[in-house]
């Protein structure tokens, strides 16, 4: 997850969704790793595309993209685009 201090929908998204990730199915085969935007991606990381807006979810299988979600609307929507990748 690529957030930033500033970002209203960052700051509902762990409201709504981040208290309760780790406990969340999801958790144990897509860990969670909140950067703060413009920090550099961690070594081995290939984006797709630059990282512009906040919140913005990346998805990587051995370090390269597979998927991202920009935004968030509220937890529905995100369960549903997560539920997409459960087991990848």
């Amino acid at each position: 997850m690529v957030t930033s201090d500033h970002c209203p929908f960052c700051r509902a998204w762990e409201r709504d969704v981040g208290k309760v990730y780790d406990k969340s199915p999801y958790a144990p085969d897509l860990p969670l790793t909140r950067l703060q935007m413009g920090a550099p991606m961690p070594d081995g990381v290939a984006l797709n595309a630059p990282i512009i807006g906040t919140p913005t979810f990346v998805i990587l299988r051995d370090g390269a993209e597979i998927d991202r979600q920009v935004g968030y609307e509220n937890a529905e929507m995100f369960w549903w685009w997560l539920s997409a990748h459960k087991g990848d």
